[in-house]
């Protein structure tokens, strides 16, 4: 989730303002060049892995006037505040550096309609202002401004404990680190704690666009360091800081399908969620708070695009975004490439999910070269279901939003079915099923890319890809913070990914040779 963040400060306190560039929505595929590192770190016997189970939701989408699609949206499960915690529901979110909750004293609609955090219940939080000092009882607050693209949010910052999980549901796996103090002491030692005491931004504005149309309550940003108003506000800084985990390290699994549980694992990785080693590639520009790798070259079947050859063009690697965001300079020429190569599966083929099965369409791939390292997107990765409506029937609802075509654009969240959040994906599945409902009168029931044009400046743009969801879900990711690199390996699905014939590595090996 791309953000600027701004810090206010209010009654001679100061002020600071702070930006990160707001990023918009995006891929990936086989490895041909593999270079391999352990992530072994002295750690406390306590410290330990913790396994945080994701549940999706899918949204249907106004393309434009006559254009319907979907996308999913991944969410888990922590708690703030003691002795009584306050579960929330978060987009886990790399583009994006802040803990965000909805507050009790929140008025706005996107607010009323998730769980709020009531300050008055935690006996240990504690109002500061942004430089870390208590603020005065009484006196007036500092705020922070978080901008998302297409909205923001507004809030207070409190000091109190946050944890994993959620008591009750499917939360926290504790995953033991296997050193020797650990076995030696596992007679004696407590199991490893995913809580610790952070900086929260708790909402006491938030705009419609995007939070009132999702299920998620709101964000915990996994992005590096810098993207944070200050380190104390930064998760995983603070966890690794402290010491609390096995490895240095967290790692994100997007299932394939419905029958597969997404995850992240916070201080170390799961094997067994993917096929062979993992490639490494460092992460450049770490001063802006991104996980973004270089891109030596992009190619379209056999061809090479030569807007990436004078080395400038990185890719973002961001979990709370849904589509392949690309280069506006170059967006039109990659999609009259894939367009003019793409059928889509024949009509006598089983509908998947009530949709055309997109992952049996015909098309180019898409590689990209980065660090040694090729990543490919084959049709069944860049495509998505679009139903092309006769009529403009379908209404912008609370289950629906548009993809915007802005230069700032802002992915969602999610939520968790739970008390109000309830009602929420209630309406989600309601809205749902109604579009199904209006879509039976159409056109063309198709396959569409799910690209995104974007026009960045710089710093992070104007040559700026961003890989979401399509990416994720075909490669396993593992965040590496300690030496900030970004490893990538093919997830290993239940049921395999359909290949294209270019998506061999030879082919590709040949074409980047010439």
């Amino acid at each position: 989730m791309a953000q600027r963040a701004d810090d206010r400060g209010h009654g001679g306190l100061g002020h600071r303002r702070r930006r990160a560039a707001a990023l918009p929505e995006v891929i990936l595929c086989s490895l041909a060049v593999v270079a391999t590192a352990s992530l072994a770190v002295d750690v406390p016997p306590d410290s330990g892995r913790f396994v945080v189970p994701l549940s999706r939701q899918r949204l249907p989408v106004r393309v434009d006037d006559n254009t319907l699609s979907y996308k999913s949206i991944y969410f888990g499960s922590v708690t703030v505040g003691t002795p009584t915690p306050q579960h929330f529901s978060v987009v886990f979110d790399t583009g994006s550096g802040h803990v965000i909750v909805p507050s009790g004293e929140c008025k706005s609609e996107a607010c009323q309609v998730h769980r709020r955090y009531e300050r008055r219940v935690s006996v240990d939080a504690v109002d500061i202002d942004h430089d870390g000092k208590t603020s005065p009882a009484g006196g007036t607050r500092d705020e922070v401004t978080i901008a998302f693209g297409t909205g923001e949010v507004v809030g207070h910052i409190v000091r109190d404990n946050i944890c994993l999980g959620a008591k009750g549901t499917p939360g926290v796996q504790v995953a033991w680190p296997s050193t020797e103090a650990a076995a030696a002491a596992s007679t004696t030692v407590s199991a490893p704690s995913s809580c610790l005491e952070l900086r929260v931004v708790t909402a006491i504005e938030m705009s419609d666009e995007p939070f009132y149309a999702f299920a998620f309550d709101g964000v915990l940003g996994l992005g590096l360091e810098s993207l944070a108003l200050a380190p104390e506000f930064s998760f995983f800084g603070v966890m690794t800081a402290q010491k609390r985990l096995q490895q240095p390290c967290f790692a994100v699994f997007l299932a394939g399908g419905d029958d597969e549980i997404s995850e992240i694992s916070f201080g170390g990785y799961s094997p067994e969620r993917f096929l062979g080693e993992l490639a490494w590639v460092p992460v450049v520009h770490p001063e802006l708070g991104h996980w973004q790798v270089q891109i030596k070259r992009v190619m379209v079947g056999n061809k090479t695009i030569d807007f990436c050859e004078d080395g400038q063009c990185r890719a973002v690697v961001d979990t709370g975004t849904s589509l392949l965001g690309v280069p506006w300079a170059m967006a039109d020429e990659i999609r009259s490439l894939l367009e003019g190569s793409l059928r889509d599966p024949d009509e006598s083929v089983p509908l998947k999910d009530g949709h055309i099965d997109c992952s049996l369409a015909e098309g180019l791939p898409m590689h990209f070269e980065i660090n040694g390292v090729i990543i490919t997107l084959g049709p069944a990765d860049y495509l998505k279901p679009s139903t092309m409506l006769e009529d403009d029937d379908l209404e912008d609802d609370a289950g629906s939003i548009h993809e915007s075509q802005s230069d700032d654009h802002r992915h969602e969240g999610s939520g968790i079915v739970d008390g109000e959040a309830a009602d929420r994906a209630e309406e989600a599945r309601e809205a749902e099923e109604q579009a199904d409902a209006d879509a039976e009168e159409v056109l063309m029931d198709t396959c569409r890319h799910a690209m995104l044009p974007m026009r960045l400046p710089e710093p992070l743009g104007p040559k700026l890809f961003i890989w979401g969801e399509p990416v994720l879900r075909k490669y396993y990711t593992v965040y590496d913070w300690a030496e900030q690199r970004v490893g990538f390996a093919v997830a290993a699905h239940d049921r395999p990914q359909r290949r294209h014939p270019d998506a061999d590595a030879e082919s590709v090996a040949d074409a980047l040779s010439r």
